[in-house]
Protein backbone atom coordinates (compact mmCIF):
# COMPACT_ATOMS: atom_id res chain seq x y z
CA UNK A 1 0.00 0.00 0.00
CA UNK A 2 2.87 2.38 0.64
CA UNK A 3 4.59 1.73 -2.90
CA UNK A 4 1.02 2.79 -4.32
CA UNK A 5 0.88 5.96 -2.17
CA UNK A 6 4.60 6.51 -3.10
CA UNK A 7 3.92 6.09 -6.60
CA UNK A 8 0.66 8.58 -6.59
CA UNK A 9 2.45 10.92 -4.92
CA UNK A 10 5.82 10.67 -7.13
CA UNK A 11 2.80 10.74 -10.03
CA UNK A 12 1.06 13.87 -9.01
CA UNK A 13 4.62 15.67 -8.46
CA UNK A 14 6.09 15.37 -12.23
CA UNK A 15 2.63 15.47 -14.16
CA UNK A 16 2.81 19.44 -13.20
CA UNK A 17 6.77 19.37 -14.68
CA UNK A 18 5.88 17.23 -17.93
CA UNK A 19 2.66 20.03 -18.60
CA UNK A 20 4.87 22.68 -17.86
CA UNK A 21 7.59 21.18 -20.80
CA UNK A 22 4.43 20.95 -23.00
CA UNK A 23 3.11 24.33 -22.11
CA UNK A 24 6.56 25.44 -23.36
CA UNK A 25 7.40 23.82 -26.32
CA UNK A 26 4.17 24.67 -27.38
CA UNK A 27 4.89 28.20 -27.04
CA UNK A 28 8.56 27.82 -28.61
CA UNK A 29 6.73 25.92 -31.56
CA UNK A 30 4.25 29.26 -31.65
CA UNK A 31 7.09 31.82 -31.51
CA UNK A 32 9.17 29.33 -34.03
CA UNK A 33 6.36 29.75 -36.50
CA UNK A 34 5.69 33.57 -36.34
CA UNK A 35 8.91 34.14 -37.11
CA UNK A 36 9.33 31.84 -39.81
CA UNK A 37 6.17 33.28 -41.89
CA UNK A 38 8.40 36.61 -41.45
CA UNK A 39 11.17 35.04 -43.22
CA UNK A 40 11.83 34.02 -46.95
CA UNK A 41 12.73 30.66 -47.83
CA UNK A 42 16.20 31.29 -49.94
CA UNK A 43 15.36 28.60 -52.21
CA UNK A 44 11.47 29.01 -53.02
CA UNK A 45 11.67 32.68 -53.02
CA UNK A 46 8.15 33.09 -52.82
CA UNK A 47 7.80 30.82 -49.51
CA UNK A 48 7.89 31.85 -46.05
CA UNK A 49 10.35 29.78 -44.22
CA UNK A 50 6.83 28.17 -42.41
CA UNK A 51 5.31 26.69 -45.44
CA UNK A 52 8.37 25.57 -47.65
CA UNK A 53 9.52 21.96 -47.39
CA UNK A 54 12.97 22.46 -48.80
CA UNK A 55 15.60 20.86 -46.65
CA UNK A 56 17.43 24.42 -45.79
CA UNK A 57 14.02 26.10 -44.70
CA UNK A 58 13.74 22.66 -42.20
CA UNK A 59 17.61 23.59 -41.04
CA UNK A 60 16.36 27.69 -40.76
CA UNK A 61 13.25 26.52 -38.87
CA UNK A 62 15.20 24.15 -36.72
CA UNK A 63 17.99 27.24 -36.06
CA UNK A 64 15.30 29.39 -35.10
CA UNK A 65 13.74 26.50 -32.63
CA UNK A 66 17.26 26.18 -30.95
CA UNK A 67 18.10 30.04 -30.64
CA UNK A 68 14.09 30.61 -28.89
CA UNK A 69 15.13 27.64 -26.41
CA UNK A 70 18.62 29.76 -25.39
CA UNK A 71 16.35 32.62 -24.80
CA UNK A 72 17.14 34.85 -28.10
CA UNK A 73 14.34 37.21 -28.75
CA UNK A 74 12.21 37.17 -32.21
CA UNK A 75 13.86 40.34 -33.00
CA UNK A 76 17.26 39.30 -32.06
CA UNK A 77 16.84 36.25 -33.76
CA UNK A 78 15.60 38.17 -37.40
CA UNK A 79 18.69 40.58 -36.80
CA UNK A 80 20.75 37.35 -37.40
CA UNK A 81 19.51 36.36 -40.02
CA UNK A 82 19.35 40.06 -41.47
CA UNK A 83 23.01 39.97 -41.17
CA UNK A 84 23.49 36.90 -42.33
CA UNK A 85 21.52 37.17 -45.87
CA UNK A 86 20.44 40.65 -46.15
CA UNK A 87 17.39 42.55 -46.16
CA UNK A 88 15.80 39.87 -49.23
CA UNK A 89 15.57 37.30 -46.42
CA UNK A 90 12.06 39.06 -45.33
CA UNK A 91 9.21 38.85 -46.85
CA UNK A 92 8.48 42.41 -46.24
CA UNK A 93 11.64 44.25 -46.60
CA UNK A 94 12.04 47.59 -44.94
CA UNK A 95 11.52 50.86 -47.41
CA UNK A 96 14.36 51.42 -49.41
CA UNK A 97 15.03 55.06 -51.30
CA UNK A 98 17.75 53.72 -53.67
CA UNK A 99 15.28 50.83 -54.34
CA UNK A 100 12.44 52.62 -54.91
CA UNK A 101 14.62 54.99 -57.25
CA UNK A 102 15.59 52.03 -59.20
CA UNK A 103 11.72 51.05 -59.67
CA UNK A 104 10.96 54.39 -60.93
CA UNK A 105 13.56 55.62 -62.70
CA UNK A 106 12.32 53.65 -66.05
CA UNK A 107 9.36 54.56 -65.89
CA UNK A 108 10.39 58.18 -65.80
CA UNK A 109 12.55 57.92 -68.50
CA UNK A 110 9.86 56.20 -70.95
CA UNK A 111 7.33 59.41 -69.67
CA UNK A 112 10.51 61.93 -70.69
CA UNK A 113 10.70 60.05 -74.22
CA UNK A 114 7.59 60.15 -74.64
CA UNK A 115 6.78 63.84 -74.23
CA UNK A 116 9.77 64.36 -76.03
CA UNK A 117 8.51 62.45 -79.07
CA UNK A 118 5.10 64.06 -78.94
CA UNK A 119 6.78 67.74 -79.11
CA UNK A 120 8.57 66.56 -82.20
CA UNK A 121 5.72 65.59 -84.01
CA UNK A 122 3.48 68.39 -82.67
CA UNK A 123 5.99 70.97 -84.05
CA UNK A 124 6.36 69.23 -87.38
CA UNK A 125 2.42 68.94 -87.48
CA UNK A 126 2.57 72.88 -87.07
CA UNK A 127 5.07 73.67 -89.58
CA UNK A 128 4.41 74.98 -93.00
CA UNK A 129 4.31 72.36 -95.92
CA UNK A 130 7.10 72.95 -98.43
CA UNK A 131 6.32 74.69 -101.40
CA UNK A 132 4.99 72.06 -103.86
CA UNK A 133 6.33 71.08 -107.41
CA UNK A 134 5.90 73.85 -109.94
CA UNK A 135 3.16 73.07 -113.10
CA UNK A 136 4.66 72.19 -115.96
CA UNK A 137 4.73 74.22 -118.82
CA UNK A 138 3.29 73.65 -122.37
CA UNK A 139 7.23 72.45 -123.69
CA UNK A 140 7.82 70.19 -120.48
CA UNK A 141 4.39 68.81 -120.91
CA UNK A 142 4.88 68.14 -124.53
CA UNK A 143 8.66 66.10 -123.51
CA UNK A 144 6.71 64.11 -121.16
CA UNK A 145 4.05 62.55 -123.65
CA UNK A 146 6.87 62.01 -126.39
CA UNK A 147 8.57 59.99 -123.72
CA UNK A 148 5.28 58.12 -122.67
CA UNK A 149 4.42 57.33 -126.08
CA UNK A 150 8.11 55.97 -126.74
CA UNK A 151 7.62 53.43 -124.39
Amino acid sequence: MRRVAALVVLWAWLVPCFAATVVHENGVRRQEIAIAKKLRCTVCQAESLAVSQAGIARDMRKLIRQKLRAGETPAQIRAYFVQRYGDYILLKPPFDPLGAILWIWPFALAAAFGGVAVAVMRRRARAPMPPSAPELGPEDQARVEALTRQE
